[in-house]
């Protein structure tokens, strides 16, 4: 039942590629070499899946990788994504697929068939868009998914996050390597090759090139925060006050910083006696002495691994809360619950996020077909038919009598643990050894979520 802090193969392999990189952003002119080097760094596999969409960082990107694959071995598969957004939407993903097939490269066209929401339109589909991809680029034996952003994009998102007051993390902006996975999905490898190249020099590549590309009509729509960010940078540029290659920069030693902070609060973690529980909780034997270093950081990535918050909470916030359980004994923030507990400080899933309240409506049972991924927190698998999985509630008694005194955590943390029915009978719950219900597999997320590791698009 009890986890220590170990994470997949393929996790640990990511952060140990990832601790010490750094992104040198360069202001000299994209060339084939120049790729190769940056393409290298990152180590790419065999077969690699290129995120294509027909504007000009993809469609460099594609000419960049074709001209790699043809000395390195690599093969490549190039993806675009029909939104259907936009009436062009199509016609953009037409127009990738006859350039890749001039360029001899596979090409495979996705639609998403989802409906738009009334509201977020753009965080669904790139949601969407991520998922399709990940799906797409598994299915052909792709081992990573190559996308095209470049400084620039890292100078936007590292001023939007800073407008936000973003602390060291969130600073560090666009990681050269991360982990993202499909739902339940296994990990794929996204590489961003590009992060040290600016647009400009990127269009230069593609007139020297003689490539066309397609602007994105929403690339110059005040409506959306990057485009005026965008023109604000270009603005302090003119001014010379700043420019993206500086702010890109500034990125990159943040995201140093980061992978320092990263340790030091892992340490701490382990420091302080900490333990993972495959059903889903944390728990410490005491909580550092205040003015810790690394206390708020360690903090946030506690209450995001057991909360299953989309987002990591802010710093302040979660370190507060935890003082807060420590001096009262229980305290709420981001889903998660935090409470003493027989002389251990535990982190557990909010009962009442699941099990219902004022304004928070009872999780529903959800039918378990092949694998899913269940409240952000677990991946359930089974090959069996009419299956559903919910979390326990608040009955636990009555649910499991006798048996609940063999749970290892506090009460709170039974009612959101997840349970599988049929027929509308309670026949099992995968994540306790003494009531695992042999049709199904359960993999808990609560150290890979720790770990920053993955983003699960589902």
């Amino acid at each position: 039942m009890r986890q220590r802090p170990s994470y997949s193969a393929l996790i640990l392999k990511w952060r140990a590629s990832t601790a010490a990189r750094h992104i040198e952003v360069s202001a000299a002119v994209l060339t084939n070499e120049a790729f190769a080097a940056a393409l290298g760094a990152l180590s790419p596999p065999s077969k690699v899946a290129l995120a294509v969409s027909g504007g000009r960082d993809s469609m460099a990107l594609l000419h960049l990788c074709v001209a790699q694959a043809k000395h390195v071995g690599v093969t490549l598969v190039a993806l675009s994504v029909d939104h259907g957004l936009r009436d062009d939407a199509a016609r953009e993903a037409a127009f990738v697929a006859d350039t890749a097939a001039r360029l001899g490269v596979p090409h495979q066209i996705l639609v998403w068939d989802g409906e738009a929401p009334a509201s977020g339109v753009q965080a669904a589909a790139r949601n969407a868009r991520y998922r399709l991809l990940i799906e797409a680029a598994q299915a052909t034996g792709c081992e990573a998914l190559l996308t095209a952003h470049t400084a620039d994009d890292q100078a936007e998102t590292l001023f939007m996050r800073l407008t936000r007051g973003a602390g060291v993390t969130g600073l560090a902006g666009m990681r050269p390597e991360a982990m993202i996975a499909a739902g339940a999905g296994d990990p794929l490898r996204l590489l961003r090759p590009m992060l040290g190249f600016s647009r400009a020099a990127v269009t230069s590549y593609l007139n020297k090139a003689g490539q066309d590309f397609i602007d994105d009509p929403s690339n110059n729509d005040p409506h959306f925060e990057r485009v005026r960010v965008r023109a604000l940078l270009a603005a302090l540029a003119e001014q010379e006050i700043t420019n993206g290659a500086a702010l890109a920069a500034s990125a990159s030693k943040l995201m140093a910083a980061d992978a320092d902070l990263a340790e030091q609060e892992e340490a701490l973690f382990a420091a302080c006696g900490g333990i993972f529980y495959s059903w889903g909780g944390v728990s410490l034997d005491r909580w550092p002495a205040p003015g810790a270093s690394g206390a708020g950081g360690l903090a946030r990535r506690l209450l995001f691994a057991v909360g299953a918050a989309a987002f990591v909470p802010n710093e302040a916030d979660s370190l507060a809360a935890v003082e807060r359980a420590c001096d009262d004994g229980a305290a709420t923030l981001a889903g998660a619950l935090i409470r003493r507990w027989r002389g251990r400080l535990w982190f557990v899933r909010e009962p009442a996020a699941l099990t219902g309240r004022a304004g928070v409506a009872p999780s529903a049972r959800v039918a378990i077909s092949g694998a899913i991924l269940w409240d952000r927190r677990f991946v359930l698998s089974t090959p069996a038919a009419g299956l559903e999985i919910a979390a326990l509630g608040i009955e636990v008694r009555a649910a499991l009598g006798h048996r609940a005194g063999l749970f290892q955590g506090p009460p709170e943390g039974l009612p959101a643990i997840p349970v599988v029915y049929r027929d509308g009978v309670l026949i099992g719950a995968p994540t306790l050894p003494f009531m695992a219900p042999k049709a199904v597999s359960c993999q808990p997320l609560i150290s890979e979520r720790f770990a920053r590791g993955c983003v699960r698009f589902s």
